[in-house]
């Protein structure tokens, strides 16, 4: 694994395991604002998750950039 590619799997790998951890915390509060704001943070660590995969193609090679 490249430095690089081992950089974007550590990036990946963190905003999951962020999103996790903030969907742990909303099942244990009980203010309606802190599950809305770690539901929300959930969300956006997931939606950058999905992103970071998007820039690679199935075997593990990055895909160009769009144009």
């Amino acid at each position: 694994m490249t430095a690089s590619s081992a950089n974007d799997d550590y990036t990946y790998r963190n905003q999951v395991n962020a999103a996790i951890d903030q969907l742990r915390l909303a099942l244990e509060t009980k203010d309606t604002g802190e599950w809305i704001r770690l539901l929300n943070g959930a969300l956006q660590n997931t939606g950058n998750a999905i992103g970071q995969l998007a820039q690679f193609n199935a075997d593990g090679t990055r895909r160009p950039p769009r144009e």
